[in-house]
């Protein structure tokens, strides 16, 4: 039985890394639909952690939208795809251990704005299915992350649960949740937090966190 806090965690930028990946592998089928090769690590990272439709602005402006949110849906699949082969080196350092000594007593689940398939690239590469007891993403629900965050945790009758997240979004997810949050500092995002987690495994060996965490 779990007995301290749930944890939900944010994806990109907490758990893992994906830009070099998700730039190869965006600029290949933007290549080959005869789109040119538009992103780069400078201009994907701002849009880390927001909806397809913000890339679609950035990377599509002058395409309608309907014919933009298919080519984008065109996008998303192939990069699950090439994901899925092997992302291993994407996930931080010290996940992998952090969460499954945090599993003994918490219970864990992901939340994240990305397409359906991409936490399920997370896990495979992680081999953390086992210890996330559930996650929920955009491409799911099609609502903010603060409503998603609120939808497991009624769904899962989560008491006192916590979001861990890199940046102001997920700030304000949480705070639109109703829940606490801990900034990785380490992550996407700016100073957020008057004090951050500087590594994931400051969850479980700093003794603030930890007492936080109880």
């Amino acid at each position: 039985m779990k007995t301290k806090r749930p944890i939900l965690f944010d994806l990109d930028g907490t758990l893992w890394d994906t830009r070099e990946a998700i730039t190869e592998s965006w600029n290949n089928t933007f290549e080959a639909n005869g789109h040119g090769r538009p992103v780069t690590l400078e201009n994907l990272s701002p849009l880390v952690g927001k909806t397809m439709d913000a890339f679609r602005l950035a990377y599509l402006p002058n395409m309608p939208e309907e014919p933009g949110k298919r080519f984008m849906k065109i996008v998303e699949e192939k990069e699950v795809e090439d994901l899925s082969s092997g992302c291993e080196s994407c996930v931080y350092d010290g996940v992998i251990e952090t969460l499954r000594d945090l599993a003994k007593d918490h219970w864990l689940g992901i939340v994240s704005n990305c397409q359906c398939g991409y936490i399920e690239d997370f896990l495979i590469a992680s081999g953390l299915d086992d210890v996330i007891q559930a996650h929920l993403c955009y491409g799911q629900t099609l609502t903010s992350k603060g409503q998603s965050i609120l939808r497991v945790i009624q769904e899962h009758n989560l008491e006192n649960a916590c979001y861990v997240g890199d940046t102001f979004g997920d700030q304000d997810a949480a705070k639109e949740a109703g829940i606490d949050f801990i900034w990785a500092e380490y992550g996407f995002g700016t100073n957020v937090e008057k004090k951050g987690i500087k590594q994931i495994s400051d969850l479980t060996n700093d003794p603030y966190f930890v007492d936080l965490l109880k």
